[in-house]
């Protein structure tokens, strides 16, 4: 994953739980910004991380994820203003913080007919098995977290803090907890079900996006999870449990087929 150094402070976003802020980075791109320092905990960035790094190998549609470094020459201007809109009695430090680029054209999905128009549509099927995959239901209730992105006409997914079934919770013991559980459909009156299930249909929509998790191993997947940044403070037996924990998902993932198969009435069979 690339690592841009932050060089200026834009703008504070003012909703959203991990308090993000705009900066500049030394591309000349604009990023938005979750710090180590946020009040949801740095393993909101450990679960940003590990799943920019799965979606990428599974070749969806993000927005440009990578790792933003501050230093001191940046806090001395910035520290200050950026620690006091997060507000959580932490101070900002340098090192190294999680950013995703910034869309200029880009607008939240709120009808089907956008959808329609997206050059990418067939990766709809994708988009939701990846989600089971990662246990991610904050998509299906947070419209938000689809754009689309006017200027190349394409959905973009974007934030992926609230995985893992209990978001920033997870622990060894949480997770530990959790491997073998059934997987969980999508809420009848959720984001996922009114606007995306029309777009499922057909045989064989899965197809694509098994194929790929097909080819995702065991030691890929701890590769990915030993590479989350030291400072972000996340003990060896926590990471251990997430490898654990993802390993079953992904072995297990046909079982989520069974699971969206009610909520899906244009999907004719297959996988």
């Amino acid at each position: 994953m690339q690592t841009i150094d932050a060089v200026r402070a834009i703008q504070a976003v003012k909703n959203g739980v991990t308090r993000p802020y705009i900066l500049e980075g030394n591309d000349g791109y604009s990023y938005f910004t979750k710090f180590k320092e946020n009040p949801e905990t740095s393993r909101i960035l450990a679960n940003e991380f590990v799943c920019a790094k799965i979606a990428e190998f599974l070749e969806l549609p993000l927005a440009n994820p990578c790792l933003i470094r501050v230093d001191s020459d940046f806090l001395d201007l910035y520290g200050d203003e950026i620690s006091t809109h997060i507000d959580n009695d932490m101070t900002i430090t340098t090192g190294l913080h999680f950013g995703t680029r910034k869309i200029n054209k880009a607008i939240q999905i709120t009808n089907s007919r956008m959808l329609e128009e997206a050059v990418n549509v067939r990766v709809i099927p994708e988009l939701i098995l990846f989600d089971q995959l990662i246990c991610n239901t904050d998509r299906d209730q947070n419209g938000g977290n689809l754009l689309f992105d006017i200027s190349k006409m394409q959905i973009v997914v974007i934030d992926h803090s609230h995985v893992f079934d209990i978001g920033p919770l997870w622990d060894a013991h949480q997770l530990n907890l959790r491997i073998g559980s059934e997987f969980k459909p999508f809420t009848q009156n959720g984001y996922i079900f009114r606007k995306l299930i029309h777009h499922v249909r057909g045989n064989n929509p899965f197809d694509s996006i098994s194929g790929k998790m097909s080819r995702m191993t065991n030691d890929f997947l701890w590769h990915i999870i030993k590479e989350i940044p030291d400072e972000w403070l996340i003990p060896e037996d926590d990471k251990i449990a997430l490898h654990k924990y993802l390993c079953d998902r992904l072995h297990r993932i046909s079982d989520a087929f069974e699971v969206l198969r009610p909520s899906l009435p244009f999907w004719k069979g297959g996988s």
